[in-house]
């Protein structure tokens, strides 16, 4: 018997992939890509307290596409770089851009301009350290692109924010360029 349920349930979970994933620019979406990104800090009313720093840029983006031209995604961008420490150690951080994005296409599937906005969070994470992140703060995100074959795409974003921690406002932007391809 556990072996029916279970053959039932594989059928209903491979008919419902094949439907979502038909080809067609409608429906559920999802989306990743990398590329290379610039990120950018400041700190509030602190001079010459501004870092600079280029890396990997990582996009992921899953939501629903209502017709050809037009989706809403949860979409995280966000750039990866080593900045090094007043004690001399190396940091690797992941700054970016989380929250609703929306993908405006101005053509059917492949070869399509595109543009994209976003509203969310900015954040602002060490990894492998004993450093905090910082709180999040509000973020917005600007954007376009070309689809050149379909789900395969190149795409630029601006994104800014904000985010604190105990002391300081940190102010952020990232610019990223990525190759990312789309499921549909």
């Amino acid at each position: 018997m556990k072996r029916v349920i279970a053959l039932v349930m594989l059928i209903f979970i491979c008919s419902a992939a094949v439907q979502a994933f038909d080809g067609q620019r409608k429906g559920f979406i999802l989306g990743g890509g990398l590329g290379f990104g610039y990120a950018g800090v400041s700190i509030d009313d602190v001079s010459g307290a501004d870092m600079d720093n280029a890396g990997a840029s990582l996009v992921l983006a899953i939501g629903y596409a209502w017709d050809e031209q037009n989706m809403i995604v949860y979409l995280r961008e966000g750039v990866m770089y080593s900045e090094e420490t007043v004690f001399g150690e190396d940091l690797l951080l992941v700054q970016g851009f989380s929250g609703i994005g929306y993908y405006h296409y101005f053509g059917p599937t492949g070869r399509s301009g595109f543009i994209k906005a976003g509203f969310g969070l900015q954040d602002w994470t060490p990894l492998d350290s004993d450093y905090d992140a910082n709180d999040y703060g509000a973020g917005i995100l600007l954007g376009g692109g070309y689809e050149f074959t379909p789900h395969v795409q190149v795409e630029g974003s601006l994104s800014f924010g904000k985010t604190s921690d105990d002391w300081f406002d940190y102010k952020h932007s990232q610019f990223s360029v990525a190759i990312t391809a789309f499921a549909f």
